[in-house]
């Protein structure tokens, strides 16, 4: 018998490997944003507030391929409203950290990392069947 050609079970199956590095790089990525600003964090939670009521199954951010479209519509309205929120309040870290004209490109990969993380942290991203 020749054993050279005998292959351990985990390596004949190795996809629930692929998906414990992919839950590192989730716990390394919501680490890495934790160590964000304190004004991008606040942007942070007022996104997550808002894709918290996106998050249902069947939702657009669970398609193979989301809108750009309507991704951009979302990130507007986001912007708008933090920026109607917290415009006027001077003493707040996110009015002295972030300048208004390029706040909607900050809010817009601040929503594109929140989808992607929750994409992957749930099992109905497009990686998982």
């Amino acid at each position: 018998m020749d054993h050279r050609k005998i292959l351990p079970f985990y390596m004949t199956y190795p996809l629930p490997l692929y998906y414990e590095d992919e839950h590192e790089l989730i716990k390394d990525m919501e680490y890495l944003q934790g160590q964000h600003p304190v004004g991008i964090r606040i942007l942070q939670g007022e996104i997550a507030k808002t894709i918290n009521l996106m998050d249902y199954s069947g939702s657009m951010i669970y398609d193979e391929y989301p809108d750009r479209f309507l991704l951009q519509k979302h990130g507007r309205d986001i912007a708008d409203k933090i920026r109607k929120k917290f415009k006027d309040d001077v003493e707040n870290p996110l009015c002295e950290m972030v300048s208004w004209d390029g706040f909607e490109e900050i809010v817009m990969l601040l929503l594109h990392e929140e989808i992607l993380k929750r994409r992957h942290r749930k099992n109905r991203g497009y990686l998982r069947f």
